[in-house]
C-alpha cells in the first residue's frame, strides 16, 4: 500500500493514508476539503479583515472554546467508553476549530479546560445539550458565512456549518 500525504484546506493538519479520509480526523471537515499535500495552500492570513468578519470570528472562537470545554467535561462524566470516546472526539474537533479561528485572527489560542458547570453526569442529557449547542452553532455559522466578505472567512464558516451539521446528526443518534 502506497501512503500519501493529504492536508485539510480548513485546519491545515496533515493526514497520511492511501486515500483521503471521509472526514478530516482533526477538524471534521468533509473529504472535499482534503487535498494532496503538494496542492495545499495556507490561506489563514486574511489581509484587511472586515469589522463584521472579525466580530463573527471572535464570537465563533468563544463558541468553540465553550463547546470544547463542555465536551471535555461530558467526556470525563460519561459512565461508558462509547460516550466518553464520542465526547472526547467532539472536544478535540471543537478545540481544532478554535485553533483555526485563532490563526485567522492572529491571536493565541486560549486554554481549554473542562467546564464542570456546563455538563451533567447523565450522557443522554449531555447529548441533548450538545444537540442544542450544535443547532445554535449551525445557525450562527450559516449567518456568518453570508455576512463574510472575505473568501477564506466565507469558506471557513461554510465548512464549520457542514461539520456542526454532522455533529447535530451524531447527537440526535446518541439521544
Amino acid at each position: 500500500m502506497l501512503l500519501k500525504l493529504f492536508r485539510c484546506q480548513i485546519c491545515g493538519d496533515p493526514y497520511l493514508g492511501s486515500e483521503p479520509p471521509s472526514f478530516c480526523p482533526f477538524c471534521g471537515a468533509p473529504e472535499k476539503y482534503l487535498v494532496p499535500a503538494e496542492q495545499y495552500v495556507d490561506r489563514n492570513t486574511v489581509p484587511n479583515l472586515s469589522a463584521k468578519s472579525r466580530e463573527n470570528l471572535e464570537k465563533a472562537l468563544d463558541l468553540e472554546v465553550r463547546n470544547a470545554s463542555f465536551y471535555m467535561c461530558a467526556s470525563h462524566c460519561a459512565p461508558d467508553p462509547v460516550s466518553q470516546g464520542m465526547f472526547k472526539a467532539l472536544s478535540k474537533a471543537e478545540a481544532e476549530h478554535a485553533s483555526l479561528i485563532c490563526k485567522i485572527l492572529k491571536v493565541p489560542k486560549p486554554e481549554i479546560k473542562p467546564d464542570e458547570q456546563a455538563c451533567q453526569k447523565d450522557p443522554k442529557a449531555n447529548f441533548a445539550a450538545a444537540h442544542v449547542r450544535e443547532e445554535r452553532a449551525v445557525a450562527f455559522y450559516s449567518q456568518a458565512a453570508q455576512e463574510a466578505t472575505e473568501d477564506r472567512v466565507k469558506e471557513v464558516f461554510t465548512a464549520l456549518t457542514e461539520v456542526e451539521t454532522y455533529h447535530i446528526a451524531l447527537s440526535a443518534a446518541m439521544q
